[in-house]
């Protein structure tokens, strides 16, 4: 009965997904409580499965194997969340086979998956907080919600609450819109690009400088994690002429973009003479409006 279900859902069909949401979240729960074991953790790790699992489920092959298929999904999604917030348990159980057996459509940018135009139209279509929380979540290093609530500058429960309305938005996007071009994977390419190059050269070249400055509004509100807030893009440009005074410069690590958002990570590296200039590393989240910064989260980080 439950593989009719399984096929119904796989064409579309929401009162099929639900009826196999309620079918087998209790289940589910139950075995990542055993996993994590604290119920916060649990209900993230099974509400992360149903999503990566409804994004997938179209290549599902043979809906007889979509339990273990699903259960899968959930052991790795609790043993990332055990690795990442080092929980005292006996990680032997976990079977370590499932990262090479699983690659991560959400954490991996989609970057080899047919579905990711129609993934990325679906973010854009999003309120601009909720897909900031979004990439961070899934595309960028700094994952926990600590990490999250200190860059965004809200508490812990806020960032959980995104989350999960992101999550429903998502979902409910994927579903109302099946059809995507790539104007808005290309857009977020382009932003990409822009951002690699200009972070690459902005202590070494004018040119990079030069276009990075103007990328940014005059009247740019930056917030530090210290809380201070900041208004002017002088401060980025007094920023930029300290380091190169001190023999300090960055490389973008990671730059990924959607919509009017973009989050940029980035290693800096410091003269011997002046060692402790920056901070290891820095994650960025970038609002824009009208094609330039009018917003901007800066979190410097010792990882």
């Amino acid at each position: 009965m439950m593989q009719q279900w399984i096929k119904a859902a796989q064409t579309g069909e929401e009162a099929a997904w639900n009826v196999l949401y309620r079918h087998y979240y209790p289940g589910l729960y139950s075995l990542a409580l055993r996993r994590c074991g604290n119920p916060p953790a649990a209900k993230d790790a099974v509400q992360d499965t149903f999503m990566i699992a409804y994004l997938k489920l179209a290549q599902l092959k043979e809906v007889a194997t979509f339990d273990g298929w699903i259960k899968k999904i959930l052991i790795h999604r609790c043993y990332r969340a055990l690795r990442h917030h080092r929980r005292h348990v006996d990680l032997d159980k976990i079977p370590l086979e499932s990262d090479a057996w699983w690659e991560d459509e959400l954490n991996r940018k989609f970057d080899r998956l047919s579905t990711q135009s129609r993934l990325y139209t679906a973010f854009a279509r999003l309120p601009e907080v909720l897909r900031s929380t979004l990439l961070l979540r899934y595309f960028s290093s700094f994952q926990s919600y600590e990490q999250m609530a200190a860059i965004l500058g809200v508490p812990v429960g806020t960032v959980r609450s995104r989350l999960n309305q992101a999550k429903l938005k998502l979902l409910a996007q994927w579903q109302q819109h099946p059809d995507a071009s790539p104007k808005t994977w290309n857009e977020c390419e382009e932003w990409n690009g822009f951002y690699q190059a200009t972070y690459a050269g902005i202590h070494t070249q004018d040119e990079c400088k030069n276009r990075f400055m103007n990328h940014l509004q005059n009247d740019l509100q930056i917030s530090l994690t210290n809380q201070k807030a900041i208004t002017g893009s002088w401060f980025f440009e007094r920023k930029i002429t300290e380091d190169q005074r001190s023999g300090s410069w960055l490389k973008p690590d990671c730059v990924v973009s959607c919509g009017n958002v973009s989050v940029v990570e980035a290693s800096h590296y410091n003269s011997s003479e002046y060692p402790d200039h920056c901070p290891p590393v820095s994650v960025s989240v970038l609002y824009r409006h009208q094609g330039k910064v009018s917003k901007m989260h800066l979190y410097p980080s010792s990882k």
